[in-house]
């Protein structure tokens, strides 16, 4: 009898250990999963009704651009006596706050500024969605190609530079070279 329901309590932690999903997000043992539970509980983002969270949280901040100039600029982009607006189907730039700002802080970081300015704690402007964004797949890697794009000319200016600096002709390098 003791041996039966040792076996029984054996069987019960074997089978209970198994996981049954293939999903990796809502496995909590799972060190990948923190950001995209955290985007769905805190954003209330949900991946197979949204799609890629980087691509929906760049269509809700178009909603909100064109909500605020429907009711506030009174411009409708949809309004075909109006002027077409060039960025309508604009292509989503990359997830980082260079070259422009504006895009990856948006409202919800006034908001969250306003919150801690409140509080007392000073104006400290908290992208939190593009903070999880960022942390998501491909985000990292979108964030850092937005500093290299940013970067980009200012390689090429120090390069110039110095090869007009030191390299311009042979023996310029040649003197370059023994000093």
């Amino acid at each position: 009898m003791k041996q039966l329901s040792l076996l029984a309590a054996l069987t019960g932690l074997v089978l209970g250990a198994c996981t049954t999903s293939p999903s990796r997000d809502w496995d909590h043992w799972n060190a990948e999963s923190v950001a995209p539970r955290a985007t769905r509980v805190f954003l209330g983002y949900e991946p197979d009704v949204d799609g890629d969270y980087l691509d929906s949280q760049w269509e809700q901040k178009q909603d909100i651009n064109r909500f605020m100039k429907r009711y506030f600029l009174n411009w409708n982009p949809e309004n075909p006596f109006q002027d077409e607006d060039p960025n309508w189907n604009a292509k989503r730039p990359n997830h980082s706050p260079l070259p422009s700002p504006l895009p990856y802080f948006h409202l919800e970081a006034l908001a969250f500024g306003g919150i801690f300015y409140a509080s007392g704690a000073g104006f400290l402007p908290l992208p939190v969605s593009s903070i999880l964004g960022t942390l998501e797949e491909g985000g990292t890697e979108e964030f850092i190609a937005g500093f290299g794009t940013t970067l980009d000319p200012l390689r090429e200016l120090t390069v110039s530079f110095l090869n007009v600096a030191c390299c311009e002709s042979d023996g310029a390098q040649a003197s370059w070279r023994e000093r």
